[in-house]
């Protein structure tokens, strides 16, 4: 008897997950705009996951949602636009990597709660006076947001971690 119980609670449970995540990937398709080769886009999921590499050619504007999911962004391929560029990185119960070229300028300002942002790039001084410039305003609550040059001796680069602030 007992266990049928059990079985009862752990068959609602599976069916509430699997509601939450048929739910989760109709909105994250209402969510997403652009493709690889967008020069805007837009990418969200919910309960799921998303991997995009960027070609964009003259990259100006991108938006990121990862709610109890992950993304991640490459965008060592992608060009920015000669104004430069902005990524809006909103994390909540999931994570967001992005991945960036190591001759980009790369501005971050982040607001983290139970959460972390951490920021693995080149530091400015190595960087050439006329860098590409990728501002980049990233929030991130019970959530972590990393970007980073990808590359594995990213000791050496800037570590600007920040949680919690």
């Amino acid at each position: 008897m007992p266990g049928r119980v059990v079985l009862r609670v752990l068959l609602r449970i599976a069916l509430v997950m699997a509601a939450l995540r048929a739910v989760g990937v109709l909105l994250s398709r209402r969510g997403n705009v652009g493709d690889a080769d967008s020069d805007e886009f837009s990418i969200s999921t919910i309960f799921g996951g998303v991997e995009r590499v960027s070609r964009a050619a003259s990259l100006r504007r991108g938006r990121v949602l990862a709610c109890c999911g992950g993304v991640e962004l490459d965008l060592r391929e992608a060009k920015l636009d000669p104004g430069g560029a902005e990524l809006a990185l909103r994390a909540c119960l999931g994570g967001i990597q992005v991945l960036v070229p190591e001759e980009w300028r790369v501005v971050v300002v982040g607001n983290a709660k139970a959460g972390g942002i951490d920021v693995r790039v080149t530091p400015e001084t190595e960087l050439a006076e006329d860098a590409p410039s990728l501002r980049i305003q990233a929030a991130a609550a019970l959530g972590g947001v990393q970007v980073t040059t990808g590359l594995e001796d990213d000791d050496e680069g800037e570590d600007e971690s920040t949680a919690g602030e």
